[in-house]
């Protein structure tokens, strides 16, 4: 578990999602008021815990728990985070609720979209009280001392995608909404997730965002980025590239997807992140395959 200052009122904890530094943070969010934004998976909370223990962070003090979307990676810590910090309601789009309330076939239709090797690094979800949870979807919170946070619509990776907007710093938590950067194991591409990715939504979502001329942007995969333009364009050029490759697969018949990954992004197998590019990047051939198969069906 690695702690590190993002701004004057933001901490970022390294709670070592999928078993890695480096992949995943939730971020510390300051004011009279604390608030986190992502929680990771269940296997995570241990470490997030630890981590605001570490920053001086009495439990009772967490008020808000913020998630960008539903995947099990940014909201799947949810009710364990809830459990162990009583004062906190979590905030996700009103569209996903139920799925904190009862995650059963959430966690059924994570384990189909991530595969069997990356499957146990996420651990068992815990159902939230309906009344814990609150819709994130409009959300203007002040935590005081001139920090609030808003929510903007950021859909594509997912429909129910959100990203916040700190007015103190002008930084946006942007969640999966443009592209990941992992720069400790050198991977950067957009996710592109089964079953419900949607491409032209996404590609409005990385015009709007080079559109707010944000000053930095905070990713949950990886950390803070003042690079914002490089960061949109590259997420772009790389999605660009996904397309490509798909489009010409289909073409030619039956994809591989498992070999059109590997070309997108290689990675050496038995890398110290080869679980986690396997498993994100065949998870994003096959999301844009479905996609662009569903696209071509209702367009005859």
């Amino acid at each position: 578990m690695e702690i590190f200052a993002v701004d004057h009122h933001i901490w970022a904890i390294d709670h070592e999602l999928l078993g890695l530094p480096g992949v995943g943070v939730t971020y510390v969010v300051r004011g009279e008021e604390i608030a986190l934004i992502e929680t990771g998976t269940a296997l995570t909370v241990p470490q997030t815990l630890a981590g605001l223990e570490a920053l001086g962070i009495e439990r009772e003090a967490v008020r808000h728990i913020l998630c960008t979307h539903i995947h099990m990676d940014h909201a799947g810590g949810a009710g364990h985070l809830a459990e162990a910090l009583p004062n906190a309601v979590v905030y996700i789009h009103s569209s996903m609720a139920e799925h904190l309330a009862n995650p059963a076939k959430l966690m059924a239709s994570v384990r189909r979209a991530v595969g069997e090797e990356a499957w146990p690094l996420h651990g068992e979800m815990l159902p939230i009280a309906a009344e814990r949870i609150r819709p994130a979807e409009h959300l203007h919170l002040d935590l005081g001392r001139d920090i609030i946070l808003t929510a903007i619509a950021t859909p594509g990776h997912s429909p129910d995608h959100l990203s916040y907007l700190d007015h103190k710093s002008g930084g946006l938590f942007i969640g999966d909404a443009a592209g990941l950067a992992m720069d400790r194991w050198g991977l950067a591409f957009p996710v592109t997730p089964v079953p419900a990715y949607n491409l032209e939504a996404h590609r409005s979502t990385i015009a709007m965002l080079r559109t707010l001329n944000l000053p930095r942007i905070y990713l949950t995969h990886y950390g803070p980025h003042d690079d914002v333009t490089y960061q949109l364009d590259r997420a772009a050029h790389r999605l660009d590239e996904l397309v490509d490759l798909v489009e010409r697969a289909l073409a030619d018949g039956d994809p591989d997807v498992a070999a059109l990954a590997a070309r997108w992004v290689p990675y050496p197998p038995d890398g110290p992140a080869g679980v986690v590019a396997r498993s994100w990047t065949q998870m994003s051939v096959a999301g844009l395959i479905r996609y662009e198969l569903k696209r071509r069906q209702a367009t005859g």
